[in-house]
Parts: structure tokens; C-alpha cells; sequence
């Protein structure tokens, strides 16, 4: 569409940061996690006994919490957090010895330990 003097500069609207991307692009950066992490994690959920897609949503969380750890700040206390937040997420929704909420929780610790050293 042209206005009456046929300028179509009038009609661009910007699509930088400001006014948001124009498309979503593959490129754009995110909290992300080493390709390693969801098997790890996984094996780890695996001394609950439960079905995984019992334990999906709380699964992907506690993931999600790991990739979104700040950099720049202490890892291991962004660890503990994270896992503090998934075992408290768990506590009510399934029953779990303390033997294995203990299993569970030195898992998930082996885990984090090997992605701060990746990181």
C-alpha cells in the first residue's frame, strides 16, 4: 500500500528488540543444557520406580532450572536450589522412603557436579 505521494517508507514498521523479533528464529539464545544432561537425569529419577511420564513434568522443571542457572553467580548453590525445588515437588505427589528420597538426592548431586565441571 502506497500513501498518495507513493511512499511506502511511511508504512514500515520496525521489527527490532524494541517492538520485539519479527519472526522467532532458531538462533535466539536461551537457557540451554548440555545434550548429555536429560539421559543423566533420567537415570537418576529411575531409583523412584515410577513411571517416567509420572515424572515428565517434574522431570522437565528441574532441567529447565539447571539450564537457567546464572552464569555468573555461585552454580552450586543455583544446583541446590533446583534440586531442593524437586524434591519438594515430589514429597507430595508420590511417597517416598527416606532411603530413597536419599538415593535420589545423591544422584541428582553427581549430576549437577558433572555439569558445573562442564560448564
Amino acid at each position: 500500500m502506497s500513501d498518495k505521494t507513493g511512499n511506502d517508507a511511511d508504512k514500515i514498521v520496525a521489527a527490532g528488540p524494541e517492538n520485539g523479533p519479527a519472526l522467532v528464529s532458531s538462533t535466539e539464545e536461551g537457557p540451554a543444557a548440555p545434550g548429555w544432561l536429560e539421559p543423566e537425569v533420567d537415570k537418576a529419577l529411575t531409583v523412584l520406580g515410577l513411571p517416567a511420564d509420572k515424572l515428565q513434568t517434574f522431570r522437565d522443571s528441574y532441567i529447565d532450572c539447571l539450564a537457567a542457572a546464572p552464569r555468573g553467580e555461585d552454580l552450586d548453590v543455583a544446583h541446590d536450589a533446583c534440586r531442593r525445588g524437586l524434591l519438594a515437588a515430589l514429597r507430595p505427589a508420590f511417597t517416598l522412603s527416606d532411603e530413597t528420597e536419599r538415593r535420589l538426592e545423591q544422584a541428582l548431586e553427581a549430576v549437577e557436579t558433572r555439569l558445573t565441571a562442564d560448564l
